[in-house]
């Protein structure tokens, strides 16, 4: 539902906390930062409704695809691909154009083949068998097993990597090396330039006047990066900015006394460090389990984010169809139980380690502060911290992909996906860095048998049963250290920005957004 009567016209300039990756959804990492930009560039077959504010997680629809069927074996996908669409080039979309991108991630001997591209997709992409052009607007994929959450996965825009189509005529004419930035989407808006900023180049895009759906009401959108939250609190407060994602928590008060509209609700987003499961220390579980009683990870929410975060008792994010709300929290902050299983591990005088974490990023709220938190805390166990700042979030990100290097005994991120295939992904035994985002080196038999039996469940009630035994079994052995998630302030803005909807997701749709001075 419209909320008011549409204007047309404007800038709407959006504070992002990092600047942009390459703009090549299917072979960029960059995190949600990236595919709040892009999100508004390109489109899937299916996608999050963003309209949708009431759903527990966001609920799925066709986009480029006006209707789809599934066999009921699970293995035949058909999608009937809208009419009259075309990339902003101006080629047509069509199911050439769908076969030529999927070729791109599916195909070696395919001139088009991108191996980062078929890396990043990989958790969706192995499921893959063939995908035909039936005619030029129907599409069959077809799956070598049952993969329930295949249409979820279309809609990840930071997996990283995406399922969205790119104008064929234009990877033809670039290629994978020269594409970024110049790779034409379908969506409501079209890349303009990259421009300079004190931190990194900001983004314009500019209203797709042809937009199969309409087109949308701003003229465009220019996305700056300011990486302090605090920059991003000022620059909404000055309007300097219209939007801002992730403003300083302790100014969501004032910023809402002065009118601004601050976001609430649960997000699938969870702030989580990562053990090295590979080496001493931290091969031992109860040095971990210890690890996690000594941080006071309430305390840590409530001083230094000021009630804009929860604490997190599981690395299940919030609004993901598996996430508990009562999940117990197996950890709670017991100084007597953490040097008990420290001295039973056989540490009874502590230890020291390294944490390696970014200094700010992609929805990274505060990270040096979190880690010294946890570092005070962990100094009351006689355990002792240095912590390695990496200055760049892009740089880091593509080193954290690699796993936690030897000799270090943490490393840190933001992540979760409204998609539980999520905890597969950063934990299975199959994902092992480098080869995929299980950055800790977690592996366990149990855990694998339970996510293999989850990704091919086809009763939703089972499957999430199964996903979460998992949950409860990786807990238990303790390979990742939840920490927070966001309730509030995930994004703040002026009154004079209408129609905006806060969906149970990490990035937002722009097209019926418009802007209303009063003037």
């Amino acid at each position: 539902m419209v909320r008011g009567t549409p204007k047309r016209g404007g800038t709407l300039a959006v504070a992002l906390d990092w600047q942009v990756d390459s703009i090549d959804p299917p072979a960029s990492f960059g995190g949600w930062n990236t595919a709040r930009v892009v999100q508004q560039m390109f489109e899937s077959l299916v996608e999050d409704d963003l309209e949708d504010e009431a759903s527990p997680y966001t609920r799925l629809v066709p986009t480029l695809a006006e209707q789809y069927d599934v066999s009921p074996d699970g293995l035949v996908y058909t999608f009937r691909l809208q009419k009259n669409v075309r990339f902003h080039d101006g080629t047509p979309f069509d199911a050439a154009a769908v076969v030529f991108n999927f070729d791109r991630m599916l195909r070696q001997e395919a001139a088009q083949f991108s191996p980062i591209a078929a890396d990043y997709n990989q958790v969706a992409i192995q499921s893959v068998e063939d995908v035909r052009a039936l005619d030029a607007h129907t599409v069959e994929i077809i799956l070598r097993e049952p993969f329930p959450e295949f249409l979820r996965c279309m809609t990840q825009e930071d997996a990283p990597g995406s399922i969205v189509f790119i104008s064929p005529t234009a990877l033809k004419a670039y290629g994978n090396e020269g594409i970024a930035d110049h790779a034409p989407g379908t969506g409501p808006f079209q890349f303009a330039e990259r421009f300079p900023t004190p931190y990194g180049c900001g983004v314009k895009i500019v209203r797709n006047e042809d937009y199969w759906g309409g087109p949308p009401y701003l003229d465009g959108i220019h996305f700056t990066p300011l990486p302090s939250a605090d920059d991003r609190a000022q620059a909404l407060h000055d309007g300097e900015v219209d939007f801002a994602y992730g403003p300083e928590p302790t100014r969501l008060k004032e910023l809402r006394e002065k009118g601004f509209i601050v976001s609430e609700g649960p997000i699938p987003y969870v702030w989580y460090f990562i053990f090295n499961t590979r080496d001493r220390p931290f091969c031992d579980a109860r040095v971990r389990r210890a690890i996690m009683c000594a941080f006071d990870r309430q305390r840590l929410s409530d001083t230094i984010f000021d009630g804009a975060t929860d604490r997190m008792a599981g690395i299940l994010p919030p609004a993901s169809p598996s996430y508990e709300a009562d999940f117990p929290e197996l950890y709670p902050y017991d100084l007597a139980r953490a040097k008990a299983l420290l001295a039973e591990a056989g540490y009874p005088d502590g230890f020291a380690f390294t944490i390696v974490t970014a200094t700010a990023g992609s929805a990274q709220l505060a990270p040096i502060q979190i880690c010294q938190s946890m570092a005070r805390d962990l100094a009351d166990i006689g355990v002792r911290v240095t912590i390695e700042g990496r200055e760049d979030w892009v740089s880091y990100c593509e080193e954290w992909r690699l796993g936690v290097p030897e000799g270090v005994g943490l490393s840190e991120m933001s992540w979760g996906m409204s998609c539980d295939v999520w905890i597969e992904q950063v934990a299975h035994t199959r994902y092992l860095s480098p080869k995929g985002f299980n950055a800790g080196y977690y592996s366990r038999t149990e855990f694998d048998r339970l996510l293999d039996s989850a990704r091919t469940e086809p009763s939703e009630k089972r499957r999430t049963e199964l996903y979460r035994k998992a949950h409860r079994l990786i807990m238990e052995d303790a390979a990742l250290l939840p920490v927070v998630t966001v309730c509030t302030g995930m994004v703040a803005y002026a009154p004079h920005v209408k129609n905006f909807k806060f969906p149970r997701q990490n990035w937002h749709d722009f097209k019926r957004v418009w802007i209303d001075r009063g003037d």
